[in-house]
């Protein structure tokens, strides 16, 4: 009996010692599991900061490339923008040295006509040799000083609406890097301050006649040409003296040269005016006295006098150069000393225009 009793505590050892190392056992898995569990979610909070800080560096860089090629666009466009103002004002420059070139060409042929006192056969034909050398010359400078290529020549010379300017068309093409410019440029280039050819191509070759630099003095070679025109009382125009530059006459309208002394101070200063029989620039330039387009005369001044109701030749220059001459009665302007001061004027022609049919 106490055999059995005593079996029975073993077997209910080995029961409790079954059970505690279940129990062990179990807490081992639970630990393991748990452990495993918190690895488990420190693993996935890692890999969610390494993703947010990738979609961060990528978008980072994104914006990197994105501020970049916005500021080399910027760059170029800046660049591009600062060449074509460069282009515009080498353009313009260019432009605006036409009129210079043109007005140099002017000089230079009425000065050629002066030295030789012999008109040239065709004004605007001579310009363009002239005006298309010195635009050669000017764009060899360019080239040189701006690697610009341009192509330039005259394409027109016309006469003006206001006869005191000639209108020039100039062809301009040019090529710079992207950039090309192409127009026919107008300019209406200025007479006023030229010399007028007209007194040394008519009366020149005389050994009386003598000009400065704004005045010329006809000596007897005038008298000696209206004489050799069958005028009458042509030596009233002994020692007459002309205005020898051009200036347009600031007395508008023309009748106001009737007023005072305009027309003392038109004449002390030599002022030319409009007139449609007058001979326009271009055509004192080949000789003309007078033409079909719309020009400009001055007044041939006699020497003074003290005589009173002479005639002779009408005064105006184109009257006095072209083949119709016809006469004028004495206009007085000023008086000194006993001597008028006197134009020879048609009484109902230039007296009127000027407003001098009360003198």
């Amino acid at each position: 009996m106490k055999k059995n009793r005593k079996i029975r505590k073993i077997n209910k050892n080995t029961k409790n010692n079954e059970i505690k190392n279940k129990t062990i056992i179990n807490t081992k898995i639970k630990d393991k599991t748990t452990k495993n569990y918190k690895l488990i979610k420190k693993d996935e909070k890692g890999n969610f900061s390494i993703v947010i800080s990738g979609i961060l560096l990528v978008s980072f860089l994104i914006l990197s490339m994105v501020v970049l090629n916005m500021a080399v666009n910027e760059m170029k466009n800046n660049n591009e923008a600062i060449s074509s103002n460069q282009y515009g004002y080498i353009i313009n420059d260019y432009r605006n040295n036409l009129n210079i070139i043109e007005r140099e060409a002017l000089e230079e042929l009425s000065d050629n006509v002066i030295n030789n006192k012999k008109g040239c056969e065709d004004a605007r034909e001579e310009l363009k040799k002239i005006i298309d050398k010195k635009l050669s010359e000017k764009n060899e400078e360019y080239y040189k000083n701006y690697n610009m290529v341009i192509d330039s020549h005259i394409c027109g010379i016309e006469n003006s609406s206001d006869p005191f300017y000639i209108k020039f068309k100039t062809y301009i093409s040019s090529e710079k890097d992207d950039f090309s410019y192409e127009n026919i440029e107008e300019d209406d280039v200025s007479v006023i301050g030229l010399k007028d050819p007209t007194p040394v191509v008519f009366c020149g070759r005389d050994s009386s006649f003598s000009h400065n630099e704004t005045k010329v003095q006809y000596g007897y070679s005038l008298a000696k040409f209206l004489k050799n025109k069958g005028i009458e009382n042509y030596s009233y125009y002994i020692n007459a003296t002309a205005p020898f530059i051009i200036k347009k006459c600031p007395y508008d309208p023309y009748k106001k040269h009737g007023e005072g002394y305009a027309m003392k101070d038109c004449r002390d200063n030599g002022y030319y005016h409009e007139s449609a029989d007058g001979a326009c620039y271009l055509c004192r330039l080949e000789g003309k006295g007078g033409c079909g387009h719309y020009g400009f005369e001055t007044f041939i001044n006699p020497q003074k006098t003290n005589q009173t109701n002479l005639t002779s030749a009408c005064g105006s220059d184109h009257v006095i150069f072209e083949d119709g001459t016809y006469p004028g009665v004495e206009v007085i302007y000023y008086t000194n000393e006993g001597f008028n001061e006197i134009l020879f004027l048609d009484p109902h022609g230039h007296k009127v225009k000027y407003g001098m049919s009360g003198h």
